[in-house]
């Protein structure tokens, strides 16, 4: 490979694996529970929602 090549292959995978750390950093520090429209709503937590599920 030319070093042009590893270059390239180091930097994507650093986007790559970067972009994901950051989604997961960001996910824990702001849960689904308390983000989005939703979240300001009541009878939108967890459980409430999983009574509403027909099975």
């Amino acid at each position: 490979m030319t070093p042009i090549a590893i270059t390239m292959m180091i930097l994507f995978i650093v986007v790559i694996w970067g972009g994901m750390i950051a989604s997961m950093v960001h996910l824990v520090r702001h849960p689904d529970e308390r983000s989005g429209e939703l979240a300001k709503e009541s009878g939108t937590t967890n459980g409430d929602l999983i009574k509403l599920e027909r099975h």
